[in-house]
């Protein structure tokens, strides 16, 4: 969840402009010799044809469907598929090629209302890896990253299932070797679960059955999810100033997370997790100190920042420890939500005291040292809201720099109501600040609306959905994760690693909120409907 903060006037006016915030990136594979063994990538060799006379490609399904056709992107002529009924229509050419890994790339353009249309690639013995196309009425790219070849063959398939009227474009297919392999991971916030369900809701696959929600998720294609833990929770740890803004006793804190995170283990998902260090919610504008660290406050300054420092270390090992001792080492460790304000204030924060990131770098490197003294392969990410902001994250991430604070990925909050940015828009910015910065990304954060408002007919966490082009739809809120996943997946050498869904699982069920006693703002924005039943959003995931 994110709120405005108050931070923007303090940003350095000197700031670097990263570049224009417009221009969609290309595949930077794209720039090296295409594999010749591609045969009629560009649909060129036959003039308009249909069935299954295309050079080069093998039509199964219903040929009726599938026919090269004009207009086309570069040349005259594109495959296309449609059908005045129903259809299912694989198009596929197996290529032999040395083995390694590789990347596959076309331009495609799509209407809406298709079930299942995807570019695939493969090889023997081995998953196929998938990208769902966009729906778009312009040309775009769609890559399919990370396909594994041992056995010296190599099949591009294009697969589309769709009602009559139902239509999809293709063109310019490429096929170029890849350095290495790439895994789009594409998950969620699950740290609500444990909580819903006790409080009575039920989760319902597509079709309505009650069922495991981490089986509905994995089954959907879910590979990663998200953990956020408290250091303490309940009314005795409320947020500073604030006595009666507290969240639940026995749920978000340490035990939940773990037992969470055996459940994530147990379906075969990644785990990312999420410190706040604090005992409530944490952003740019809440970073409140854990209540059993506060005595801090009596010490001098430089005393109370050396025993927060010692905190964070011995917290963040600790807790790490105990994860790794039940077999659920996490991939990957955030230090703080947000924290584009700092960390455990007034002591860590960013803007409005001398030395502001000094004192916020020790307690960053301090979680960081942790993180490695237990598990050296977890990836550290430093997290902050406003996906397409250039200056924000020049600044923040360039004081990092300066100060010589160590991290692995970029995290990024990208909700299109708050950022007021489409995805073309943060594909782009994400290229330039991972180029900038020589880190990969992890979108932290995605939201947008499938209903106008939550089950109590109220305005939600997010009024509506920006500037991208959906409508706050069940199908809207698909077709914008099939836009935005195979974008990530578009960026330039897989500079962007996955993206992770706010809040897949915050469904309605008695008493439940943000905290105790406030409503839930999600429950139009859940990958579950107000029944508890899987959304049409799910084939995002499924497709890719």
């Amino acid at each position: 969840m994110r709120h405005r903060d108050a931070i923007a006037a303090c940003l350095a006016a000197g700031a670097l402009l990263l570049g224009s915030l417009n221009a969609a990136p290309a595949v930077a594979e794209t720039a090296h010799t295409p594999t010749a063994d591609l045969v009629n990538g560009g649909f060129e060799a036959d003039g308009p044809v249909g069935g299954k006379k295309i050079t080069g490609w093998k039509v199964k399904g219903g040929p009726a469907g599938v026919a090269v056709a004009e207009p086309g992107r570069t040349g005259r002529y594109a495959l296309a598929l449609t059908g005045s009924r129903p259809y299912t229509a694989e198009v596929e050419q197996t290529v032999t090629v040395p083995d390694g890994y590789y990347t596959v790339s076309a331009w495609t353009r799509s209407g809406g209302g298709r079930q299942a249309t995807y570019l695939s690639a493969g090889g023997p013995g081995s998953h196929d890896a998938r990208t769902s196309l966009p729906v778009s009425s312009d040309w775009k790219q769609v890559v399919v990253r990370g396909v594994h070849v041992t056995k010296g063959r190599l099949t591009v398939r294009l697969h589309s299932r769709a009602p009559a009227g139902a239509w999809s474009s293709i063109d310019d297919v490429q096929l170029v070797p890849a350095t290495g392999p790439y895994e789009f991971l594409k998950g969620g916030d699950i740290t609500m679960l444990n909580w819903v369900e006790d409080s009575g809701g039920i989760y319902r696959d597509a079709k309505g059955r009650p069922r495991d929600p981490m089986d509905i998720m994995r089954d959907n294609g879910v590979n990663v999810v998200r953990l956020r833990l408290y250091n303490d929770t309940g009314p005795d740890h409320p947020r500073i100033g604030y006595p009666n803004d507290h969240l639940p006793e026995g749920y978000q804190d340490e035990e939940d997370m773990l037992d969470l995170a055996r459940r994530a283990a147990a379906h075969d998902m990644q785990i990312q997790l999420t410190f706040h260090y604090s005992d409530y919610w944490t952003n740019g504008e809440i970073q409140d100190i854990p209540k059993d660290w506060r005595h801090v406050t009596e010490l001098s300054e430089p005393e109370a920042i050396e025993a927060l420092e010692k905190y964070v270390y011995d917290y963040t090992s600790r807790v790490l420890r105990r994860m790794k001792a039940q077999g659920t080492t996490p991939q990957f460790v955030s230090l703080g939500n947000e924290i584009q304000g700092g960390l455990l204030f007034p002591y860590g924060k960013s803007w409005g005291q001398d030395d502001a990131f000094a004192k916020l770098g020790r307690f960053l490197k301090a979680g960081y040292r942790a993180v490695k003294d237990v598990s050296p392969a977890t990836q550290v990410i430093i997290h902050i809201h406003d996906a397409g902001d250039d200056d924000e994250y020049e600044w923040f991430f360039g004081e990092l720099e300066k100060q010589g604070v160590p991290y692995d990925l970029i995290g990024s909050s990208y909700y299109p109501y708050w950022t007021k940015k489409d995805v073309a828009t943060v594909l782009g910015f994400f290229d330039r600040v991972s180029a900038r910065f020589g880190k990969k990304i992890m979108v932290m954060e995605t939201g947008i609306n499938w209903n106008p408002v939550t089950h109590d007919g109220i305005e939600g966490q997010l009024l509506d959905n920006g500037p991208v082009p959906y409508g706050e739809t069940r199908e809207g809120q698909r077709d914008f994760l099939y836009e935005l996943f195979a974008g990530l997946k578009s960026v330039p050498d897989g500079k962007v690693i996955g993206d992770l869904y706010w809040d897949p699982v915050m469904i309605p069920a008695d008493g439940v909120g943000w905290q105790v006693g406030a409503e839930n703002v999600v429950s139009n924005t859940t990958l579950f409907d107000f029944d508890g039943r899987a959304l049409p959003a799910m084939d995002a995931y499924r497709y890719n």
